[in-house]
């Protein structure tokens, strides 16, 4: 059974926190557009509880903090989980260093959101298997979990093979992302492992490209991005809901 720990590129422990306060435009609202997604999708309510699983430097761990909730963030980055424990200080936001195996010691725990924003193409899809089988334990009866992914039957696949042959990032295929997933394969997975998708969209097709022109416009296109009946963006949103049945219980993946 194949099983990741890490990337074979090392990623810097500030990576998101500088791509979203100082990239270009387009990376900036890139990364803007996921706090835009969780607001229009799940956005988090004071007092809940919630999990934000590989969440790198921090930054939607202590958006979602901002609400007034209690968030957890965990990633496998020990240099990810020093700069974000630094930076965004406060007490109803706070993080570890864990694998996304190594959830069983938050098994006394419960939670109402659970958020996991570009992982798990950095893993196998057995591990993601496990990974949504663990989330299904850890939400609570009406919780929902909160997934993106790049998505691999849209532009994406080109934008990655043009920012790694220009190394624009960190190299992504192959040394980042092993797992390639559509809009299909995404529902199944969670179907397969006792999550029902009750929301699914998608982002980033040209509103971050308008961003260098205008910010406002780009976050226009985006909103209306979200409401279009296909699946064109480079990053796949999921809001999943747990089932009654547990894992096994799904689709054939396409």
């Amino acid at each position: 059974m194949k099983k990741r720990s890490g990337d074979t590129t090392k990623i810097p422990g500030d990576y998101q926190y500088r791509a979203l306060t100082r990239g270009n435009p387009v990376q900036r609202f890139w990364h803007y557009s996921k706090q835009l997604a969780i607001q229009r999708y799940l956005p988090p309510v004071s007092g809940e509880q919630i999990l934000d699983v590989g969440c790198g430097s921090g930054v939607i761990t202590s958006f979602l903090g901002e609400s007034g909730a209690s968030v957890l963030g965990i990633d496998a980055s020990e240099d990810a989980i020093a700069f974000a424990s630094q930076e965004f200080s406060a007490p109803n936001v706070r993080f570890e260093r864990r694998l996304v195996d190594d959830l069983v010691g938050l098994d006394h725990l419960s939670f109402d959101k659970i958020y996991c924003l570009e992982l798990i193409e950095h893993i196998y899809r057995n591990q993601t298997r496990e990974l949504f089988q663990q989330f299904r334990t850890l939400v609570k009866p009406g919780g929902k979990v909160f997934v993106t992914t790049p998505n691999y039957r849209s532009l994406w696949p080109l934008i990655e093979w043009s920012m790694d042959t220009a190394r624009l990032a960190p190299q992504m295929s192959e040394h980042q992302h092993v797992e390639f997933l559509n809009a299909r394969k995404l529902q199944d997975t969670g179907l397969e492992c006792g999550l029902e998708i009750v929301d699914s969209a998608s982002m980033c097709f040209i509103a971050p490209w308008l961003a260098p022109l205008s910010w406002r416009l780009a976050e226009k296109v985006d909103a209306l991005e979200g409401r279009l009946p296909f699946h064109m963006g480079s990053i796949l949103i999921g809001v999943f809901a747990k089932k009654e049945a547990g894992c096994g219980h799904g689709l054939t993946s396409a």
